[in-house]
């Protein structure tokens, strides 16, 4: 087989000749630096993936197996590749799919095209099938995401998501799925993301919808027809979303025991305030938020008796801008447990030495601070982004501002990027080096401090 010099030859002779295609194959997948009886399958169009493709698409060994995880990415937009040999790869892929048994999770980046037209309607007559298929193969875990923030102009005529309308063998399979995570939202998709929600509605525990700008009244046929009656985990964040329908699909769905709710911006624009009837989030424990949201949106956290942990988004873009973090925080005091805070910078905005600047800038109020009120918080994690916390000025306020809190026992910090390495030691006037966490400890005797790295997602 190592005299066969073409991989289009090596491909022949295995579809061909039963005699030879083990070792065909064989010889071409070590050929490419690929183990096809991983449990765990990564393919990347940008790197080749088509070759691979076509070698599992046709090979006896792999059919009735299982495999764990399938992670297809078909690259960042496409300038130099016709949409064509996209869609060839997605119909190998999924005749490869078809021939396993089971398929654990699947995550799927769609490529983006400068011309949408004419790659939707062609995406269309291939992702949906690979979808089905991979449905069908009892799959728990979805995820589709794009190689861009998804922005679709609505067409000028809304499809009918309620009407099961699919291309002959395409009627997704349902019972299995468990979690769903929708990161692009086109046109060409909406019909089969309905459907597939509501044929493993009584299963299906965790839900995401992030990165998603467009189709609104589509959402909105999606949050009034759907319900889930196990759901769990609920993620949204970056979209564009009918609010008052999104409060209504909350309150019938009071299982939920993690919520992630930020960088939402409502179309139309809510006339009132928003109301929750009672009950709407007893099941909370974990609840991640912007300070925006936490004020405007959310009802009391005192009608949320199983909370445990918050988190808050802050992504401010200058010192003028915290007010509603300050605010955000006296929100807490309410809250009837012990819980654990974390406060993370987002990478887009400021770190927290621009909001102790203006803490401290005209000398510290304790009757005007919140942190004196949060008697809740036992535990506090700071991440703060690739900013670090070795800057001189925080390293020196961060044991004033942390004994303010009247109840905090343990400390994490995090941070990302070169910082990280540096979190160990903090130069001094240009002399010795000592060490942050020390002289941190030091000033904070009474608590457990420990560092961790961002991992960055």
């Amino acid at each position: 087989m190592d005299e066969i010099d073409l991989d289009e030859d090596l491909l022949s002779l295995a579809a061909t000749s039963r005699l030879f295609h083990q070792l065909s194959l064989r010889s071409y997948f070590l050929r490419h630096g690929f183990d096809p009886t991983s449990k765990n399958l990564l393919l990347n169009s940008y790197e080749g993936s088509f070759k691979v493709v076509s070698a599992l698409a046709i090979s006896l060994d792999l059919r009735d197996t299982s495999i764990d995880s399938l992670v297809y990415d078909s690259g960042q937009e496409f300038l130099n590749r016709a949409a064509d040999e996209l869609v060839q790869e997605v119909r190998l892929l999924t005749r490869y799919v078809s021939k396993l048994s089971t398929v654990g999770s699947v995550f799927i980046r769609l490529a983006t095209y400068y011309q949408p037209k004419e790659w939707e309607w062609k995406a269309k007559e291939a992702i949906i099938p690979l979808l089905s298929t991979v449905l069908s193969k009892s799959c728990r875990d979805i995820h589709i995401a794009t190689s861009s923030f998804s922005s679709y102009e609505t067409p000028p005529k809304l499809s009918n998501l309620t009407k099961a309308h699919w291309p002959p063998k395409t009627q997704p399979a349902g019972g299995h799925l468990k979690t769903f995570s929708i990161q692009t939202f086109p046109p060409f998709l909406r019909q089969f993301y309905f459907h597939t929600l509501r044929a493993n509605n009584s299963v299906l525990r965790s839900l995401s919808f992030t990165k998603v700008f467009g189709g609104g009244d589509e959402w909105a046929t999606m949050l009034a027809n759907l319900h889930f009656p196990r759901l769990a985990k609920l993620h949204i964040s970056f979209v564009v979303f009918p609010r008052d329908l999104l409060i209504k699909f909350l309150t019938q769905h009071p299982t939920l025991a993690e919520f992630e709710y930020h960088h939402i911006r409502y179309k139309p624009t809510p006339k009132y305030p928003a109301r929750f009837k009672k009950g709407a989030f007893e099941q909370l424990r974990t609840l991640t938020v912007s300070p925006e949201h936490l004020l405007s949106f959310l009802p009391p956290l005192s009608q949320m008796p199983l909370l445990t942990e918050v988190v808050i988004k802050i992504d401010e873009m200058g010192p003028s801008f915290f007010g509603p973090l300050d605010d955000s925080l006296r929100r807490l005091a309410v809250c009837t447990n012990k819980i654990t805070l974390s406060l993370e910078i987002n990478r887009t905005g400021v770190g927290f030495g621009a909001w102790f600047h203006t803490i401290f800038r005209n000398g510290l109020r304790l009757s005007e601070r919140p942190e004196p009120l949060l008697h809740c918080v036992e535990m506090l994690v700071m991440d703060n982004a690739d900013w670090g916390f070795t800057d001189s000025v925080l390293a020196a306020q961060l044991p004033v501002w942390l004994r303010l809190f009247p109840a905090v026992r343990t400390l994490t910090l995090k941070c990302g990027g070169p910082q990280f390495r540096n979190m160990l030691t903090l130069e001094e006037n240009g002399s010795s080096s000592v060490s942050f966490l020390e002289n941190l400890r030091e000033a904070c005797p009474e608590l457990y401090i420990e560092w961790l790295q961002n991992d960055g997602s």
